[in-house]
Parts: structure tokens; C-alpha cells; sequence
């Protein structure tokens, strides 16, 4: 089962892996734009070298903690959905599902409920009392 602690690191460590990728992304593109440009001489040769190897072992550790914190994620939202499917009511399956399996802000998932963002948070707040 999954606790109340863990049901709400779900939108952290999504968000935490978007941010990933798009530092990755940067990582990338400034090592690619470093390697192209390398110039004739050997010394500027040498030293753009060290600096797109740097870029490239800053991508790959990024890569691995991203990974990382895919399977993380995966584990929660497995847990998480087993949890979802005990709850009978379908608003509330629906406000969970949105928030923490599809990972939709509260704005959007209030939006995709039809109901304001506070009742929808409050209940949230009331739904995961259950858990510990």
C-alpha cells in the first residue's frame, strides 16, 4: 500500500524529471554547438575537447539520475493506481488519476472535473486520509 508521503512525491518527482530533460537537452546542445565548432589550432582543438567532455559526463550522470527517477515514479504511480482502484467513488478515482497518475496541475484537474480548485483539493486531502 501506498502512503500519504509517497501518493504526494508523484507531481515532485514529475517534475523533477521535466527538468531533467530540458537541462539534458541543454547539455546536449551546447556539446554538440562545442564539438562543431572547434577551431584549426591544436591548443583551441584540445581545450574545446575538455569542454564538450565535460558537457557530455555532466549529460550521461544527468541521464542516469533521471533514470533513476523514472523507476522511482513507475513504483509510486503503480502504487498509487492500486490504491486509486479500492476507491468506489468515480469523482474521487477521477481527481486522483488526474493528479497523480497523469500528473495534471490542481488547475487542470480542477478544470477537468468541473469543480473549483479548492473543493478538489480539499477532497484530496480527505481521500488520502485513509492512507497512512
Amino acid at each position: 500500500m501506498i502512503t500519504r508521503d509517497e501518493i504526494r512525491k508523484i507531481p515532485e518527482l514529475h517534475k523533477s524529471i521535466r527538468r531533467g530533460m530540458d537541462h539534458l537537452e541543454y547539455l546536449s546542445e551546447k556539446a554538440t554547438a562545442i564539438s562543431s565548432s572547434i577551431g584549426d589550432g591544436e591548443r583551441v582543438q584540445s581545450s574545446a575537447d575538455n569542454k564538450a567532455g565535460r558537457y557530455i559526463d555532466a549529460a550521461v550522470d544527468l541521464s542516469r539520475d533521471i533514470e533513476k527517477e523514472r523507476m522511482e515514479l513507475l513504483e509510486l504511480q503503480r502504487k498509487a493506481l492500486a490504491f486509486i482502484e479500492t476507491i468506489d467513488d468515480p469523482l474521487h478515482k477521477k481527481i486522483l488519476r488526474y493528479r497523480y497518475i497523469w500528473c495534471y496541475s490542481w488547475e487542470d484537474v480542477a478544470d477537468l472535473v468541473g469543480y473549483q480548485q479548492r473543493y478538489i483539493q480539499r477532497l484530496e486531502y480527505e481521500i488520502l486520509q485513509e492512507l497512512e
